[in-house]
């Protein structure tokens, strides 16, 4: 069983890297977090980021940095841009192992290691240019490092957990420093209540060195991009990105706004979601494996508790919680009752039934909800491929193996979730991808051959994130009628790019039709061809 669980969490995590530089980067945040770091590549600043010429205040550096690396490795493309998220992903396969080992030994180990390469989430976030994968890892890590600290009293590990905090908030902010102290803090304090002998903390000096080396990784750029920009970073980053979207008003109705998060972390831990519900509503225990077990549950529950209060809502906010459920529901694996057991495998069986049914229902849906029209293919069908069938028939084909015996139930389903991942990354997102975003990478990749020195570039009530990035000019984006008439009034070449269904309001306007890609059109103030297409 050991050299199955060899091959298949090695499987799993070459399927972190599959097709990652296939699809192109998908609105509006992947060509964001590209091109910033491209800018700043090609300025030589590592300071301050800035997307389309203006400084962006969204997110600290550290990512950045991370693909400026990933460029200078492979080159700007969209497999460098999304390389560390990957890497990530990997990294917190190989915290998870070392803690279960730990805990339960090395078959637990390997077992929660593929468990976690398997969920739906982690393979959807080690596919995306975005922050939250890097910081899940730094959080992770911290979160580790701080539980063997309290646990032992070891000063080193205190030390570990701070640099790993320390990156954290390098890559988003003061998240990655609430909620790893939050988890430990709690933690400790429940033991404390329960099991005061099991605490251990570490010297005074200790806690003074992770202090300083806390705020010797954190201090130096935060210090440098605040002279830079003369506070205006900490204002729009501490305030506008951070507590008013946190504490803004809520337009979600109130079972919504309680349902999302807990509905999301089911759906990204797919499919062990029910397996780790299972196992999680069993006693604490006791000794080490019940300090563990405690550690996992709080972890799990802490971060939906917190982002349920927050106005934003993205599903990436519960990344946290998906390693904890991975050790959940290999928890079940080695130690679950008969009774938890028959549960477990009920739960998982109606939860796999539904999946299949919802991805049969897909196309059916995109093809008559009028919003998702809009967004994918503007007025004509969506066709996903074969890859949709094939997935819904898998999770299907995955009830039939609840007979079998534990272990072998979790080898089974995650020979063929790694399967799933396969199809829906090589069909499925490519399929996607083809409606939103390769007709905007054409125009703009035509665009940056076309286009000379003095000529503008218009996005019409459109995101322009990939725009930027692939035509690798700047851009301008405008939302209002008048506002581009007066840019067409310019000597030189204006092209224009925008949906179909906005296409009614320039009617009148001396613009050209080059070149229709599904849902998205090209315009041009001037006689022009695509230089691909005839037409």
């Amino acid at each position: 069983m050991q050299r199955w669980l060899w091959m298949l969490t090695a499987l799993a995590a070459l399927l972190c890297f599959w097709q990652m530089g296939s699809v192109p980067l998908f609105d509006t945040d992947e060509p964001r977090y590209a091109q910033a770091a491209r800018e700043m590549m090609e300025r030589d600043d590592w300071v301050l980021p800035t997307f389309n010429g203006r400084p962006r205040y969204a997110k600290p550096v550290l990512f950045y940095w991370l693909i400026i690396v990933a460029y200078r490795l492979f080159g700007v493309n969209e497999f460098a841009a999304r390389f560390w998220s990957g890497v990530a992903a990997l990294g917190i396969a190989c915290l998870l192992g070392a803690m279960m080992r730990q805990a339960f030994g090395v078959d637990a180990a390997l077992l929660t290691a593929l468990v976690w390469l398997t969920m739906v989430g982690t393979q959807f976030f080690a596919h995306a240019a975005i922050t939250d994968m890097v910081l899940t890892f730094f959080m992770t890590a911290a979160i580790l490092a701080l539980w063997q600290a309290v646990t032992t009293g070891s000063g080193r590990w205190l030390w570990v957990g701070a640099m790993a905090m320390g990156l954290a908030v390098l890559t988003k902010g003061p998240v990655g420093f609430l909620l790893p102290s939050l988890v430990i803090a709690i933690a400790a304090a429940i033991l404390s209540c329960h099991a005061p002998c099991t605490l251990r903390f570490p010297k005074p000096s200790a806690w003074l060195m992770s202090l300083f080396l806390f705020a010797a990784i954190v201090s130096p750029w935060y210090v440098a991009v605040t002279i830079r920009t003369q506070g205006e970073f900490l204002r729009q980053f501490l305030f506008a990105e951070n507590l008013q979207r946190y504490a803004g008003d809520n337009k979600l109705p109130i079972g919504w706004h309680l349902a999302y998060y807990p509905v999301t972390l089911f759906l990204m831990a797919l499919p062990w979601s029910a397996l780790a519900i299972c196992q999680g509503l069993k006693g604490k225990g006791a000794g080490d494996e019940g300090r563990w077990r405690l550690l996992w549950r709080l972890w799990a529950l802490l971060p939906v508790v917190l982002f349920t209060f927050s106005r934003t809502k993205n599903p990436q906010y519960v990344l946290l919680s998906t390693p904890a459920v991975a050790a959940l529901a290999t928890e079940w694996v080695i130690a679950a009752s008969p009774s938890q057991e028959r549960y477990g495998k009920g739960f998982f069986a109606v939860t796999t039934v539904l999946l299949s049914f919802s991805l049969v229902l897909t196309p059916f849906l995109l093809n008559t909800v009028a919003d998702w029209r809009i967004r994918l293919a503007g007025g004509e069908p969506v066709h996903l491929g074969w890859g949709i069938a094939v997935i819904a028939m898998l999770a299907l084909s995955s009830v039939a193996l609840t007979s079998l015996p534990r272990f072998r139930f979790a080898l089974s389903v995650s020979a063929l979730f790694c399967l799933w991942h396969a199809i829906a990354f090589a069909s499925l997102v490519p399929s996607v991808g083809a409606y939103r975003q390769e007709p905007l990478k054409h125009f703009a990749q035509q665009l940056a051959r076309q286009l000379q020195g003095g000529d503008l570039l218009v996005v019409y009530r459109r995101d322009l994130s990939s725009v930027v990035f692939y035509s690798h000019r700047q851009v301008i984006r405008v939302d209002d009628r008048r506002r581009l008439v007066d840019l067409l009034k310019t000597s030189h070449c204006v092209d224009v790019l925008t949906h179909v269904r906005f296409l009614p309001e320039l009617r009148g306007l001396p613009l050209h039709r080059v070149e229709r890609l599904h849902g998205f059109v090209r315009l041009s103030n001037r006689p022009t061809r695509c230089l691909v297409h005839s037409r």
